[in-house]
């Protein structure tokens, strides 16, 4: 067995004897208590360190190790608290009336509804202050809104219209005088600034004088080139209400409290900032935060959103007080997060830093010494050193090339695992274009994929065929069976559809050939030899496939967005927010991203309810039912999706020879010896 990993990990047999003695004595060291585990990368990147902009795997699996979100997904893929210890969703749901006597009279025929219908509409309170209504539903989302409404009808509650204005210099300045001197600033409920120079006013009253006014007022100010519309107009103004409570002692790496101030201001770099942090759009919701309890947080968001609590989930925390101390400097990608690191609330700190090493020290207990005591990231090593430190045991976990994986596989000694999948690759159909408007030719197209094959070409074994939108692992994603090769059946198919071959072998109907255009992105070998693959499989059944290289930009902004196309190769990531409104809603066939066209009133109702649901509990059965009517109407067509393949020696790292799971997820989660009980709602 050991002669045969020389020849797998292509070690000299002349270094054999120096090679075995080495192992040998190394064997001897990581039997040893509080040992360093060595990770060795070839990434020639240099760690930035920043944990909202990793560049490279190593800068992922430091920001886990050093950095705590408010929740995560834990080891059976559920949300479980990581420094929050639960969370609650609520509902405020305002109104506005002519006058203070219509609001308490409001408030008394609320309170009046009596228990039963109390309970049924979630109802906590009513309390009426001026000339607003505030009544509070212990459920987001409730329908309760919509019942006090029609309850209260008889005192005139007032609309509420949203106002956006725009303009081309920074906004803030500007509205803050014309609030200050405007004869209606009364009827201004609400403002929310959309970056620098866009803000929406929520506004219920005289609502036209008002707009009449703010029009005025930009009119006398042409150089800002202001516009301004109505962007909607509701009965009330519900904003959902998130509260979670932090975990008690809960401390930063330099001993100070995490607060929910620290929180916040975490939130309000990470928008000011240019950084791709998943959720971004989410956070960007939030409409006010509530930050007096510092073992609290609590914040409102302007949109009835249900996932809008995924936006949390994965998120680090970072001091408020090493905000502020950086000022500008945040803006560079690399400082001042190796200059001056921030103190994080992970299980392990940053010890040192050098241009080819990082050391991270743990934290606390040990488990009696089973794990390793601190962490040593060796960086732009060469695969040759890299394979031959894992082979003597000197290195104890690492990124292996698609060559060495089918060996390591079949090594007792090595745990090689795939990390979770963050894409997929599929066929985008355009389904207003015959025949891929006909659901049945979309299915055919479909059988023909021998999709086990590509897995095993173009991801070596370390993938999975993914039928669905949604991420494997998560608590709320489906179990489907793969939809089965069948290139016999397409055939029969199509010919029992009016498709029959000519002399070249091409499948013709009513006198045209059946021919599809199949677009995917230039300068991507990988991608151009998949098309390939797709288009040889469809030239089985007789279609004539041409396989067409476009740039990025043309592919989305001219392509997809103007809909002029057959079928496109598409890589996308996934996400951890369950909302897949915008991409498959009938609603957004015609301008929005749903560039396949599909229309389904069945499919469009299950995709409301998905995005309307807070509870995490109810997402799992919503989230199937949309899996199922998808794969019925088939917009596209699944292929697969792949992690970056992880290779662990079990003697290295104790906690991998006791796990069952086929995906690594992260370095901590590895090497945590217990999992914390999931932080759940509260009853």
């Amino acid at each position: 067995m050991l002669k045969s990993r020389w020849v797998i990990f292509g070690i000299p047999l002349s270094l054999a004897l120096l090679t075995v003695w080495s192992a040998d004595q190394s064997a001897k060291s990581q039997r040893l208590r509080g040992g360093n585990l060595v990770v060795a990368s070839a990434e020639g990147l240099e760690p930035t360190l920043n944990p909202y902009q990793p560049l490279s795997e190593v800068d992922r699996q430091v920001a886990t190790l050093t950095h705590a979100p408010l929740l995560r997904i834990g080891k059976d893929g559920r949300l479980e608290g990581a420094l929050a210890k639960s969370w609650t969703w609520s509902q405020q749901t305002s109104f506005w009336f002519a006058n203070d006597n219509y609001a308490q009279q409001a408030a008394k025929k609320v309170r009046a509804l009596g228990p039963a219908a109390s309970m049924r509409l979630h109802l906590s309170s009513a309390e009426a202050m001026g000339n607003e209504l505030l009544v509070r539903f212990s459920d987001a989302g409730s329908a309760g809104g919509a019942a006090v409404h029609q309850a209260i009808a008889e005192f005139g509650p007032l609309p509420v219209e949203t106002i956006r204005v725009e303009m081309n210099e920074p906004a803030w300045s500007h509205h803050e005088y014309f609030v200050q001197h405007a004869v209606e600033k009364a009827q201004v409920k609400e403002v929310w600034f959309d970056g620098p120079k866009a803000y929406e006013l929520r506004v219920s009253g005289e609502s036209l004088r008002f707009f009449e006014e703010l029009a005025l007022y930009y009119q006398n100010l042409p150089a800002l080139g202001a516009k301004m519309r109505i962007v909607a107009k509701t009965p009330m103004l519900e904003r959902p209400l998130l509260e979670m409570p932090l975990k008690p002692g809960v401390t930063f790496h330099d001993g100070s409290p995490v607060t929910s101030a620290d929180v916040e201001r975490t939130v309000k770099l990470v928008l000011a900032q240019p950084w791709p942090v998943p959720g971004r759009d989410i956070l960007r919701m939030i409409h006010l935060w509530d930050s007096s309890d510092p073992t609290q947080v609590r914040v409102s968001f302007r949109e009835t959103y249900g996932p809008a609590l995924t936006a949390f989930v994965g998120l680090p925390i970072l001091p408020a007080k090493w905000i502020e101390r950086q000022g500008n400097e945040l803006a560079a990608v690399r400082k001042p997060f190796l200059t001056d690191a921030p103190p994080g609330a992970g299980p392990f700190k940053l010890a040192r830093v050098t241009d080819k090493q990082l050391f991270l020290q743990r934290l606390g207990a040990t488990n009696g010494g089973e794990e390793p005591a601190g962490i040593e990231f060796r960086l732009g090593q060469s695969a040759s050193n890299i394979r031959l430190g894992f082979a003597m045991k000197r290195v104890g976990l690492f990124w292996p090339d698609s060559s060495s994986i089918r060996s390591m596989v079949e090594d007792p000694e090595v745990a090689v695992r795939s990390s979770s999948p963050r894409n997929r690759l599929q066929v985008m159909w355009n389904c207003r274009k015959a025949p891929l408007n006909d659901v049945r030719i979309r299915a055919i197209l479909g059988q023909a994929v021998d999709r086990k094959a590509m897995v095993d070409d173009f991801l070596q074994g370390q993938g999975e065929i993914c039928e669905g939108i949604f991420q494997p692992g998560l608590w709320y994603t489906p179990e489907l069976p793969p939809v089965a090769y069948d290139p016999l059946r397409g055939r029969q198919a199509l010919y029992e559809m009016g498709w029959i071959k000519n002399a070249d072998g091409k499948v013709v109907k009513d006198g045209q050939v059946f021919t599809i255009e199949l677009l995917t992105v230039a300068g991507s070998p990988e991608r151009s030899r998949l098309a390939k693959r797709l288009a040889d499989s469809w030239a089985a059944l007789g279609i004539d496939t041409q396989v067409v290289e476009v740039p990025w930009q043309e592919l989305i902004g001219q392509r997809l967005q103007g809909r002029r196309f057959d079928a496109a190769l598409l890589g996308l990531d996934f996400e951890l927010a369950w909302d897949q409104w915008p991409y498959w809603h009938s609603s957004q066939a015609a301008r929005g991203l749903n560039f396949s066209g599909v229309t389904d009133a069945g499919l469009d109702a299950l995709l409301s309810a998905l995005r309307s649901e807070f509870e995490p509990a109810r997402v799992p059965a919503l989230a199937q039912a949309v899996e199922e009517r998808l794969l019925e109407v088939k917009p596209f067509l699944p292929l697969f999706a792949g992690g970056n393949p992880v290779a662990v020696r079990r003697d290295a790292l104790p906690s991998f020879q006791r796990e069952q799971a086929a995906l690594f997820q992260d370095l901590r989660q590895s090497m945590e010896t217990t999992t914390p009980p999931p932080a759940t709602t509260a009853p």
